[in-house]
């Protein structure tokens, strides 16, 4: 718990709950029970923090043919094919909201703070972090499933050094579409991937992905 207070030391504007608490009920649970020491040591070698921002990708062949994966795309997709992927990075801000239909689960390898909100509480698309997220604290070891129900986005570092997580979610999540893609859900960016943005990013907005992310920008400082 020491981490956990230091984070909050860090950022007392905030209320930083523990992923243990029962607020995250609302939004996921913690999986157990399952062995995910050879996943880790691979995950040591071969995910790499990049220098600046994140880096992801959907899909990695020699994740997915961990036993840990397929133990999970049984017990929490009930058989529905899975994908496994990387996700790695210096990310500090909830600076843009997203949901799929089916649950993501995290494999977190190094502690990280999560932003969510409930999608209930986005109305006609817009969503006020400010006044309805909650910022959960979850440690280096923890598996976590997030409801499909619950708004997320990049995990936030704890450390300087960066956050390391690998995402799992029904197979084809979050790939871009081979083929012109219709649907007047102006919220869907990828398959499976409906997402809004904060005003400041901009970048996201030059792509044609719209605000829907509203309130003062939740930055959260690391704490070394």
């Amino acid at each position: 718990m020491e981490k956990l207070e230091a984070v909050r030391k860090v950022n007392p504007t905030y209320t930083i709950h523990d992923v243990t608490s029962r607020e995250f009920k609302a939004y996921g649970t913690i999986l157990k029970g399952y062995d995910d020491a050879a996943i880790r040591e691979y995950a040591k070698k071969e995910i790499v923090i990049p220098k600046e921002g994140n880096s992801y990708s959907p899909s990695n062949d020699e994740l997915e043919k961990f036993d840990i994966i397929k133990k999970i795309e049984a017990d929490v997709y009930a058989g529905l094919p899975v994908e496994a992927g990387k996700c790695a990075g210096n990310n500090t801000a909830f600076s843009a909201y997203e949901y799929h239909q089916g649950s993501e689960v995290n494999i977190v390898l190094t502690d990280v703070l999560m932003v969510l909100g409930k999608r209930e509480q986005a109305v006609r698309g817009i969503f006020n972090a400010q006044e309805n997220a909650k910022i959960f604290y979850v440690p280096a070891g923890t598996i976590i499933e997030i409801y499909s129900s619950t708004l997320h986005y990049s995990p936030c570092i704890v450390d300087k050094t960066g956050f390391k997580v690998i995402v799992i979610l029904i197979k084809g999540s979050n790939e871009p579409f081979e083929e012109i893609f219709e649907s007047k859900n102006k919220e869907i960016v990828k398959k499976n991937k409906f997402q809004l943005v904060h005003e400041t990013r901009t970048d996201k907005i030059a792509e044609g992905i719209e605000v829907g992310l509203i309130g003062e920008l939740i930055t959260l400082n690391p704490i070394n």
